[in-house]
């Protein structure tokens, strides 16, 4: 994993701090000591994505009733799954104290 502050690599083996539970969780780089985080938003969509796609591939497969229905919203799901998980990375949620007195 890279820090997006420090640019430094670390094993995910490494992180010491992490303050949050489930999508909102936030750790910290050993290097630098910067919060970081994903974006909330991208990955509720991420899984809903993921979760509507196999869904209509299930559909598709088993209900070849709604195939005409199932085929387009698959692939729009698809597509929202591929472009929110090529937009969500690490962020930096709170800088290194040294940082913050600075600014």
């Amino acid at each position: 994993m890279i820090c997006p502050h420090c640019s430094k690599g670390f094993s995910i083996a490494r992180i010491e701090n992490q303050r949050g539970k489930g999508l909102k969780a936030e750790f910290q780089c050993p290097h630098c000591h910067a919060w970081l985080g994903k974006n909330v938003t991208l990955q509720r969509l991420k899984i809903t994505g993921f979760y509507v796609a196999a869904g209509m591939a299930a559909c598709y497969w088993w209900l070849p009733q709604y195939k005409a229905i199932a085929a387009p919203v698959g692939i729009v799901a698809l597509i929202l799954l591929l472009a929110s998980h090529i937009m969500d990375h690490i962020k930096v949620r709170e800088l290194p104290p040294e940082e913050q007195d600075k600014a």
